[in-house]
């Protein structure tokens, strides 16, 4: 509008000069005189808010420091940059693999695994919730927005946007990153609003051959294609001084030592580069500590993955409203944020207990709603809180939202209560109770049946978590050593002579590893040798089985990664029967009992001796020698019991729905 008044007015100035020299007036000079024309006043142009946001998988944090040091990647020299952290909180519902589709899924939403639903690189994944283009769609009907992937994976969690007009234009550049830097530079030319660009040949370089000098060469070259697409937003800006630019830059995830993507809760893996054309990020850091260690969790206080899509959500005027924010990171433009937000629900299921990590200035207060209504005001020194003060008309599962507030920061967490009429821990669980391990910063056994614990290799030394279920839990790690992890021994002949016998216990994991023994006194490397198991598989799957001269199998019961599930295996010899159950706050009660058959119940103690293995199998080298996934796995096991009977389906509810320890039923 501007270049169109100022030439209207050159026009009538030439046109003036024409007549003025063309003699066109009969009076005298004085008369004919007409005042000059004067220039148009015109209002500036309002601004328009546009992001470019640029996704590099394989762009470790470490190589951008030494990129840094020997002033080899100029492009990306020109970003604010911090060292974050990807993969959720690790032994929270949070957690998530640290690999390219849960890292891009959060990346896109500003969500973890728990609330958008991507937990592995498998085909066919599906967002599970908004995504920043619906967001910003929905606030700005208008606005257009593009994007261009080097993985057809990522490529295709954005297809839905593309098929509800979220996203106008995707293209899947199929692992050719000068495609991508091509689309981009088409989308910034043509005026979109938003573009993202994701490249991948980082990654694929150091998966093939770690970080050499092909690595740092694809490196290089990356980088002169951020440095393009960073000078052609610049000179965009010179054309349309309109035009209010945030360039955002992002790794997806970390990498192993060799460079390959495991997608491991470790250090290395964790740590993620985040830039962006900010002065400064709330809480950055350019700290150049070592980050293949061991993870530290002082280190949530960085900004995260989860922290992007809000940044760019709030300089496009797409923030949900302090009451109804519901993601899990904050942005990082601000002065205070709210990170690391989460929420535990009791075992009674009657408190939920929220926690969060303050960044920046101290606000005066901070607020907390559930499900949009204010609940409680706190200090702005606060960093938890208890909420009893919620409850149900009905049985079954609730979901509570929460929010958390302060000084125009805001940070969510989200709550599952499975809300059952009160139910008391049954005295007849007294009876038969052989074993019992409550693991209070112990390994003994308060049933005094004569039961102990001990490492397979006969020097790890336990550990217990705190919180765990009932005060604390044992952290039973399970590395790549050829023995390790912990057995259960219990009075030799127990087994042998027991007519029917139940196992009990409280369990958590991260749900990912694969073909995982959690209690088994077999090799079970055929589920057909003598011996019981009760193994995790993937797509966090609880298999139970019973083996002698045959073997039977009660499969594909489900629970929730990083959250506490309750476990029981029955064995009646006398009914020929094999029953298992599983109690999930999300999931509910779930049982399944199958005949036992033509299997030989003489050899259900297998023939390892008297022990039960925990995380391992009877020999304690399967992790090692024989699964699937031979990925070092950590399980955390609280009040594991033996009974010398068969539980009935009532007592083994009882135990999973009290709330209580079966501590509490002895002296």
């Amino acid at each position: 509008m501007q270049s169109r008044n100022w030439k209207r007015w050159l026009a009538t100035m030439a046109a003036a000069s024409l007549l003025a020299g063309c003699g066109g007036g009969d009076g005298d000079d004085e008369e004919s005189a007409q005042p000059a024309p004067q220039p148009p006043v015109t209002e500036p142009a309002a601004p328009v808010s546009k992001v470019l946001f640029i996704g590099v998988d394989g762009l470790t944090y470490p190589a951008y420091r030494q990129g840094m040091g020997t002033q080899a990647l100029p492009g990306l020299a020109q970003f604010t940059v911090s060292r974050g952290w990807t993969g959720g909180v690790t032994g929270e519902a949070t957690q998530q693999p640290t690999l390219a589709l849960p890292g891009w899924a959060t990346l896109l939403t500003g969500l973890w695994a728990d609330r958008h639903g991507v937990r592995s690189d498998a085909d066919n994944q599906a967002l599970k919730a908004d995504s920043l283009f619906a967001r910003i769609r929905a606030a700005h009907p208008q606005a257009r927005l593009g994007a261009a992937f080097h993985s057809s994976r990522v490529a295709a969690l954005a297809g839905a946007d593309r098929d509800a007009g979220s996203l106008q234009a995707l293209t899947d550049c199929a692992g050719v990153d000068d495609c991508v830097a091509a689309q981009a530079r088409d989308r910034i030319n043509e005026g979109y609003d938003v573009v993202l660009a994701q490249f991948g040949a980082p990654g694929r370089a150091a998966a093939q051959n770690g970080f050499g000098a092909a690595y740092e060469a694809t490196l290089k070259k990356t980088d002169e294609s951020v440095a393009a697409l960073y000078a052609q937003v610049a000179a965009r800006r010179a054309e349309h001084p309109e035009e209010n630019w945030l360039l955002v830059l992002a790794s997806s995830h970390g990498l192993g030592k060799t460079g390959t993507a495991d997608g491991l809760p470790l250090a290395s893996n964790k740590t993620v580069l985040i830039g962006a054309s900010l002065p400064a990020m709330l809480g950055a850091s350019a700290d150049d500590s070592a980050v293949d260690g061991q993870w530290d969790p002082g280190w949530y206080g960085l900004p995260s993955a989860a922290d992007v899509a809000p940044t760019i959500l709030a300089h496009m005027q797409a923030l949900p409203a302090a009451a109804e924010y519901d993601l899990a990171g904050a942005p990082l433009g601000g002065q205070t944020a709210l990170r690391r937000a989460l929420a535990r629900t009791s075992m009674d299921n009657k408190t939920v207990a929220l926690s969060w990590t303050r960044v920046g200035q101290p606000p005066r207060e901070i607020a907390i709603t559930r499900d949009g209504a204010e609940v409680a005001r706190l200090p702005g020194t606060a960093g938890s809180y208890e909420d009893s003060g919620f409850s149900f008309d009905t049985d079954g599962l609730h979901t509570l939202n929460y929010g958390i507030s302060a000084a125009g920061s805001s940070a969510s967490a989200r709550a599952t209560v499975n809300y059952v009429k009160p139910v008391p821990l049954l005295d007849s669980l007294r009876n038969g109770l052989t074993l019992l391990f409550p693991f209070e910063g112990s390994l003994d056994d308060r049933a005094a049946g004569g039961g102990g614990i001990l490492p397979y290799d006969g020097v790890q030394a336990p550990a217990y978590a705190d919180p765990g279920i009932f005060g604390q839990s044992l952290k039973n790690e399970r590395g790549t050593a050829a023995m390790g992890a912990f057995r259960l021994e219990y009075p030799a002949g127990l087994l042998d002579t027991l007519s029917a016998f139940t196992i009990g216990f409280w369990y958590q994991s991260d749900g990912v590893g694969n073909d995982k023994p959690i209690v088994s006194n077999k090799d079970y490397n055929s589920g057909g040798n003598p011996g019981i198991t009760i193994a995790q598989w993937a797509g966090a799957e609880l298999r139970f089985n019973l083996g002698g001269s045959g073997r039977v199998d009660i499969n594909g019961l489900k629970f929730t990664a990083n959250k506490p599930v309750y476990i029981a295996m029955t064995v009646d010899k006398a009914a020929k029967k094999l029953s298992a159950y599983v109690y999930d706050a999300e999931l509910g009660f779930m049982s399944r009992s199958v005949s036992t058959g033509s299997v030989d119940l003489g050899k259900v103690a297998g023939v390892f001796g008297p022990h039960l293995g925990l995380n391992e199998d009877g020999r304690g080298t399967y992790n090692a020698c024989c699964s699937y996934d031979k990925s070092p796995s950590t399980m955390y096991f609280d009040d594991l019991a033996l009974w010398s009977r068969a539980l009935t389906p009532d007592e083994v509810k009882s135990l999973a729905l009290s709330g209580k320890s079966v501590s509490a039923l002895l002296p």
